[in-house]
């Protein structure tokens, strides 16, 4: 499945996650019921599985935009002395 979000969603979804994970430990303190950490775990897990699907596809997207490209420009055939100048 795949969810066509903006950044800034994104963004609040994985705020929201870590809030959450957050808030289930500290109830855990309290309660010391291992759902609490459970919970959070799991908010954990879907953080990280989101924010490493989110990163590969930047990466690709950047991959892609580089891709095709031809650099034939070396060091080697740059005349610093030959670039213009203000005077020129």
């Amino acid at each position: 499945m795949k969810i066509d979000l903006t950044d800034e969603e994104w963004t609040t979804v994985l705020v929201a996650l870590d809030g959450y994970g957050a808030r289930k430990r500290i109830e855990w303190l309290d309660s010391r019921d291992d759902d609490d950490l459970t919970d959070a775990g799991s908010a954990e897990w879907c953080w990280h599985k989101i924010q490493g699907a989110l990163e590969s596809e930047r990466n690709s997207i950047a991959d892609a935009v580089g891709e095709g490209e031809i650099n034939n420009i070396t060091s080697a055939s740059i005349d610093p002395f030959g670039l213009p100048t203000w005077t020129d």
